[in-house]
């Protein structure tokens, strides 16, 4: 019968624990339990005297645990140290735990003890772990998967430690030893150790708590050399290749000196390992012998791999009962699967090209690569990109691709972590100021300068252009977001702004695309918000690749298309300031300073003049109104459209003449774009009630007006035509349809279809209400009547005096067609 030595002499036994019900139980009190129920009642005896070689004699099995008494520490002794190696050495067994506070604050003077076998417990410095999944294969580890601790210390193993240790259990993340396993060969038998590196473990708090309580008897039947077989040195390699064989081994060992028959090893895998030959079975292993067994492996699923071994041994057979022991090891091996490739992420550009420079705000994409070798087939592996999201917003649209956003400008580490291998890549990503700053100093450098010039020219023709109203119109550059956000809401803003999400990663082309997009943003006079002009060369680059019937289109809605020398600083200057004629001075001086103009604000102001502005009406007012006068609306819109256009072109085009150096050059290629790109009303004509009456000549909706404009200025020259100009469009435009804005409220004067009815029904040229065909019929009677109205402006000298009470235009107009 095995006797068992408890030692008290060095204070473990003073120890006491504390149940919920707050009755007090001695540490020892589970470990005894144990002990009596494998080896029975007698087994144990207690001894608080030195461990001499006359005490340990009568033992097989000494525990030696954790020392906290709050007694003067009784160290060991040199005598002590040599009495317990002799122990062991003599063929016996030797039971050594610690933890946290019996290493650090209580007593460290177990480590002499230690020492002599080669070990020594030190303090873990990392956060202490509380439970422990990292178990190799031994007789102790059987059936042990899991283990809850507190406050470990760790198993050391010395350089000059002269047995080999076993190491059963490792802690997790730092991968130190808590348990290990020591074979002394003696004369006789092996003696055995096992070193624990936390004894709670033993405790009533902890026994029962994941795989504790098995640990426990384990370890005493290996003590006590009752272990059928010893099991060690499982090997297989850390990384395996994704469906490529790999060999895995372990050694099986008889402790005892009798012979073992039929021994049945099953490996088997939880995560779909192809084994070949999964049963092995070992005829016989003669006493003391020791076997290697292998298998081939092959994973067939990425990731984290485990294996299982079970090993059933019959014990010598009687006449009677044939029984069977087993061991079960889970894991018994754990290793990678990897695939056979090696992967990379990059950056990509909306034009799909690789880059390490991005914009703030801008979205970008960025892919995972894998490089397949040998042959092999792509594998889907999970994959996560790590970035600091308060910087960096993250959007997956795939399994291998994601949309970043970076918010602010600096470098940022971006990480690919590839979770099935658990390897990560890491890659700087380079953020510059986005477009906003590019705008900032557009703004400072080309619109100022231009404005100011521009100001100064349109100022010699009337003095309504150095009016107060015009001065303070806005002349910003905006990104597209911005432009959608300031002109749209509700639905509209909403898809616009999905469209240019698609824009900005479309790599095919999709014509439909590109055309909303230029249909809907593009620079534009608001009478709410001034002139707003959109600002994106990047984005037209990205769309000019795949479509390149838009190239004069996209560069001239968003200023440029980057990286293309032909669309440079002067070809942006030049296009600058035909837009700050175009909208502030045209368009704006339309609004502003014309009798329709005026009507037609405030129908924008309130919502009533666009379309897209009808469905966030409210209801019943002003929705009801919208509903009632919509056709009238829409009819004076169109009717307006060739004189509004055809003068803020002929502004842009007569004044950008008069400019200094290469902007002046703009007007060519202005007036190619304006009179050739544009058919936008070829397609309103189809649904609009004014076109179809009123048939235009061009589908270009700048080019009619703008030569009745043109000729007129022609007609009566340099000093005088221009002044002409503005005049003929203030009388076209001198209409009162009623509509005039009360108390925050629009109101229309005339009855629900009245101001339609006018328009489409024009024979006689005294009753003209359309300002484009008064425009014609200014026109006609200014030509022939040339001669006479030149005379009176010679005169008069109206080259020098303009809106003078007896203006010659004003008086022909008024005299024949007694406007």
């Amino acid at each position: 019968m095995i006797k068992v030595l408890f030692d008290e002499f060095h204070g473990q036994l003073s120890c006491l624990q504390s149940q919920g019900d707050n009755t007090p139980k001695e540490a020892w009190t589970i470990l005894c339990g144990q002990v009596k129920q494998l080896f029975g009642d007698d087994a144990i005896s207690f001894k608080k005297e030195l461990l001499t070689r006359q005490v340990l004699q009568d033992f097989q099995l000494l525990i030696l645990a954790s020392p906290k008494s709050p007694f003067p520490k009784s160290p060991f002794s040199p005598e002590e140290v040599k009495a317990i190696v002799s122990f062991v050495k003599q063929g016996n067994s030797l039971l050594i735990a610690s933890d946290q506070e019996s290493l650090v604050i209580k007593d460290d003077s177990i480590n002499l003890v230690l020492e002599s076998l080669g070990l020594r417990f030190e303090e873990l410095l990392n956060h202490p772990p509380e439970q422990v999944f990292n178990l190799l294969p031994h007789y102790i580890s059987s059936e042990v998967s899991q283990l809850k601790i507190r406050e470990p210390v760790y198993i050391k193993t010395l350089s000059n430690s002269p047995y080999p240790v076993d190491i059963i259990a490792t802690l997790p993340d730092t991968g130190k030893t808590l348990l290990a396993a020591v074979e002394v060969h003696g004369s006789n038998q092996s003696g055995r150790v096992v070193v624990l590196g936390n004894y709670l473990i033993f405790s009533d708090k902890y026994i029962d708590i994941d795989n504790n309580r098995k640990l426990a008897s384990n370890i005493l039947c290996w003590l006590a050399h009752q272990n059928s077989l010893d099991c060690r040195d499982a090997r297989i390699a850390t990384e395996v290749t994704y469906r490529q064989s790999a060999k895995f081994s372990i050694a099986i060992a008889n402790p005892k000196s009798q012979r073992l028959e039929n021994i049945t090893c099953v490996l088997e895998s939880d995560t779909d390992v192809l084994i070949q030959e999964p049963s092995k079975k070992i005829r016989f292993l003669p006493g003391n012998g020791q076997t290697q067994l292998q298998w081939t492996v092959i994973p067939q699923q990425i990731g984290q791999q485990i294996l299982r071994l079970t090993i059933d041994i019959p014990e010598p057979s009687n006449p009677e009962t044939s029984k069977i022991s087993s061991l079960f090891f889970a894991p018994v091996a754990q290793f990678q699967c990897v695939p056979d490739a090696e992967f990379d992420f990059v950056f990509l550009n909306p034009q799909g090209k690789a880059q390490e420079i991005v914009e703030t705000g801008v979205t970008f994409e960025v892919k995972a690569i894998a490089r397949w070798k040998n042959h092999a087939n792509a594998v889907t592996l999970r994959m996560q990109l790590e970035c600091p999201l308060t910087h960096i917003k993250v959007e997956q649209i795939s399994k291998e691709r994601w949309y970043l956003t970076v918010l602010d400008p600096g470098d940022w580490l971006i990480t690919l972590h590839i979770s099935d291998i658990n390897q990560k890549i890491t890659r700087l990503v380079h953020a510059y100021p986005s477009a906003k700053t590019q705008i900032e100093k557009i703004q400072r450098e080309v619109v100022t300068p231009l404005a100011a010039e521009i100001h100064y020219q349109v100022s010699q023709i009337r003095q309504e252009f150095d009016s107060e109203e015009i001065r303070e119109i806005p002349f910003e550059l905006l990104t597209l977001e911005e432009q959608v956000n300031r002109l749209y809401n509700y639905s509209t803003k909403e898809k616009l702004l999905e469209s240019l999400q698609a824009a900005r990663t479309e790599n095919k082309r999709f014509s439909p695309l590109v055309e909303k997009l230029l249909q809907w943003i593009a620079p534009t006079y608001s009478p709410l918000h001034g002139c707003c002009i959109p600002y994106d060369p990047k984005l037209a680059a990205h769309l000019v690749k795949e479509h390149q019937f838009f190239e004069q289109q996209l560069a001239y809605n968003f200023q440029g298309i980057e990286g293309d020398e032909h669309y440079g600083q002067t070809w942006l200057e030049g296009n600058i300031a035909a837009l700050l004629l175009h909208e502030k001075y045209g368009h704006g001086f339309f609004y502003k300073h014309t009798k329709v103009g005026q009507q037609l604000a405030i129908l924008y102001r309130h919502g009533l003049l666009r379309k897209v502005d009808g469905e966030g009406l409210k209801s019943p007012y002003p929705r009801l109104l919208h509903q009632e006068y919509k056709s009238d609306i829409e009819a004076l819109h169109h009717s307006s459209i060739i004189l509004n256009e055809g003068f803020a072109t002929w502004m842009e085009l007569t004044i950008l003449r008069r400019l200094k150096g290469s902007v002046s050059q703009t007007v060519y290629r202005r007036k190619d774009f304006l009179f050739n790109y544009d058919e936008y009303l070829t397609f309103l004509q189809k649904d609009s009630a004014y076109f179809q009456r009123f048939e235009p000549f061009y589908p270009s909706r700048y080019q009619e007006g703008y030569e009745y404009l043109e000729e007129i200025q022609t007609s009566f020259g340099a000093e005088c035509g221009s002044k002409c100009v503005v005049q003929a469009v203030i009388k076209a435009a001198d209409v009162d349809f009623g509509i005039i804005e009360h108390s925050g409220r629009v109101e229309f004067l005339l009855p629900s279809g009245k101001i339609k009815e006018d328009l489409l029904n024009e024979d006689d040229d005294n009753n003209v209400t359309s300002p484009t065909e008064r425009l014609k019929t200014i026109w006609n009677l200014l030509r022939k009547h040339v001669n006479e109205i030149r005379a009176e402006q010679q005169r008069l000298q109206c080259h020098r005096h303009c809106l003078h009470p007896e203006c010659p235009v004003n008086f022909v107009i008024n005299k024949y067609l007694e406007w």
